[in-house]
């Protein structure tokens, strides 16, 4: 048995770049950050191995099919980049990818939606590996921002995020909101996987009951961006960008958008506070 693991791993690991595989996961130790991996696409099917998680995906319950890249690191059978690889989350997210692309083909030069617009279709993961499709969060309030976690720019990226957690702080002190959510998400779905980008949160304390962090097929992002008008280009290995907060109706309907990486806490949640109140009778 040894032996032939040993040849798999050869084989799955002989070549320039690691080729995605997709398998199962069993025997999950979080704390030692390992499981039993058995692919089911191959040279060898079925056939079990050991391997390192990173430390994202040590703390996600991958109970479904996944698709990851197994790598030589230290001496050790690393699996990476791992996502869902469910048929029907991907027959459903194939759907909606088709849908908004079509959408945005059809809005021709101006794709990017405005105040009352409703927000766009999506299917995409969070950092607990979870499925979710737009219909998940309508019914509350919503702000929107998007980054990449590798982003080196300390007024952007970790700026937004850092403004994002002092809102959850803000938000956390008025009862009156408390269905108010938050959403993150990346511009960088190549490398920021659920995993990655669940390290990438708990590194600023992010609540996920009250913050999600998303990402999805790079095509789907890209349009997901175009409609919230953020606009992208790499330069130099990295990407350049702007960045704004959109803050969405329960209903699904933009209602404002605030330009640039950083915004007062305060100001949005008083904002909240007056998207919350019933409307006056005229």
């Amino acid at each position: 048995m040894k032996a032939i693991l040993f040849l798999l791993s050869a084989s799955l690991l002989g070549a320039a770049e690691p080729r995605p595989l997709v398998g199962q996961l069993s025997n999950l130790d979080a704390a030692a950050r390992t499981a039993r991996f058995t692919p089911s696409t191959g040279e060898k099917p079925g056939t079990s191995m050991q391997v390192t998680l990173q430390s994202g995906d040590a703390e996600i319950a991958w109970t479904k099919p996944i698709r990851c890249n197994l790598v030589q690191r230290d001496g050790k059978l690393s699996a990476e980049g791992v996502v869902s690889a469910e048929p029907e989350e991907l027959r459903q997210e194939q759907q909606v990818v088709d849908d908004l692309r079509r959408d945005t083909f059809e809005r021709g030069r101006i794709v990017m939606r405005g105040a009352n617009d409703l927000m766009p279709m999506m299917a995409v993961w969070d950092q607990d590996g979870r499925f979710r499709l737009k219909k998940d969060f309508l019914g509350a309030p919503l702000a929107i921002n998007f980054v990449f976690t590798s982003c080196q720019n300390a007024r952007m990226c970790p700026a937004s995020t850092a403004a994002m957690r002092k809102l959850a702080d803000e938000l956390a002190k008025r009862p009156s909101l408390a269905n108010v959510r938050l959403v993150t998400i990346t511009f960088d779905p190549e490398v920021d996987t659920p995993g990655i980008l669940r390290t990438y949160a708990q590194g600023y304390g992010i609540d996920f009951k009250r913050h999600s962090f998303l990402t999805g097929r790079d095509a789907h992002i890209k349009d997901l961006m175009r409609h919230y008008g953020i606009l992208t280009t790499r330069s130099d290995g990295t990407i350049l960008h702007n960045a704004a907060l959109v803050i969405v109706s329960p209903e699904g309907r933009i209602v404002q958008r605030r330009e640039g990486a950083i915004f007062d806490s305060v100001e949005v949640a008083d904002y909240f506070t007056r998207l919350a109140e019933p409307a006056k009778p005229r």
